[in-house]
């Protein structure tokens, strides 16, 4: 079943311009036939101009708005409330300019969701990818697949609430790009506002949180639909988390998570159960990401030599290294082949390797 009255693509953008032609330019070669709505927060004419040159003959089905959200995380809680609010499809789901879709892993989600009408989204697998050792650029000689994300919870919510938001904390999935129904989203969407994290990855964790509390989700395991490129997010390179956290308000993030969800959930559960349990799953995530990301402070020697070692491989043994990306990136491609039926990996594989090629082709 398709029909492209059903679904919306949201483009959420801010700058990285060389991302979004990329994007516009892929998703023009495979011939998206879905509306598209874009949102530019930058505020100036260089997307515009990117639009009026590839999609001059309006191939692509795109609507855009232009946005100013620099003085801060609310303006562009408006703006994705803004633009999710005027999806008039039964189904809508985000994405980032740096990743791609795959067409037939989406067609998957927007089926499912047609003939189960409980589950309020769905969701592939999604794989992962980078380019000349995870360089921040749209092209480049050596593409790279990487493994899919983890998947803990097939199917949500799980039957005991404190399991689900304990394993939404230190079990991490993604839902921000699933398939949603759009009155879900719109609904989701709205609250961000009226919350306005300042730090975005509670945004992220109130989005499965409260999901969760709005209907059933399914994770289709055969199935992968979209691409995300690794080492262009805004933590890939030289991030430090304790200037971060003094610039954000986390606590204060955590506490209204918390009593929103709390009062969400409070007619059949215990309000102070589901608070704790929150600031509990959030305090075991933060432990084990400080964990992580303080190693090179507290053992800087020992961090050194693990740099040094990673340089002299990547430079010194560069034939070892290749071989073992190329080998990656069959095993993948094989274990795909062995998650889905015939159809969908011919399917899945040819897109990937059209991906892969259209990432080397644009680096010549």
């Amino acid at each position: 079943m398709k029909s492209d009255n059903l679904f919306t693509l949201v483009l959420l953008i801010k700058g990285r311009h060389e991302f979004t032609h990329r994007w516009l330019t892929y998703m023009r070669k495979i011939k998206f036939s879905y509306p598209i709505i874009i949102g530019d927060g930058q505020d100036d004419d260089e997307t515009k101009k990117i639009l009026d040159v590839i999609n001059q003959d309006k191939k692509l089905n795109i609507t855009y708005y232009r946005y100013n959200t620099h003085d801060g995380y609310l303006d562009y809680y408006k703006m994705k409330h803004d633009i999710v609010s005027a999806v008039d499809t039964k189904y809508v789901m985000l994405c980032d300019n740096d990743d791609f879709i795959l067409i037939n892993g989406l067609n998957d989600q927007i089926n499912f969701l047609e003939q189960n009408s409980e589950y309020v989204s769905a969701s592939g697998k999604i794989l992962n990818f980078e380019i000349d050792r995870f360089n921040y650029v749209c092209y480049g000689k050596k593409p790279s697949l990487l493994s899919a994300c983890n998947y803990y919870r097939i199917d949500e919510p799980l039957d005991n609430w404190k399991n689900q938001i304990n394993q939404i904390f230190t079990k991490f999935q993604p839902n921000f790009y699933n398939v949603f129904q759009t009155r879900i989203l719109k609904i989701i969407t709205s609250e961000l506002v009226n919350l306005n994290f300042s730090d975005l990855v509670i945004n992220e964790f109130y989005i499965q949180l409260r999901a969760a509390t709005l209907g059933r989700s399914k994770v289709l395991t055969s199935s992968f639909h979209y691409l995300r490129q690794r080492g262009t997010s805004s933590i890939s390179k030289n991030y430090e988390f304790s200037e971060d956290i003094l610039k954000k308000n986390m606590p204060s993030d955590v506490r209204k998570m918390a009593n929103r969800i709390s009062e969400i959930l409070s007619p059949n559960y215990s309000r102070d159960e589901i608070r704790e349990n929150i600031f509990k799953g959030f305090s075991d995530y933060l432990n084990f990401f400080l964990g992580n990301t303080t190693l090179k402070f507290r053992f800087p020697k020992l961090y050194k030599v693990k740099i040094f070692l990673v340089n002299f491989i990547q430079h010194n043994l560069n034939i070892f290294y290749n071989n073992y990306r190329s080998l990656k990136n069959y095993l993948i491609l094989r274990k795909i082949g062995q998650y889905s039926t015939n159809t969908k990996a011919f399917n899945i594989k040819t897109q990937l390797i059209d991906i892969l090629n259209f990432l080397k082709e644009k680096s010549d």
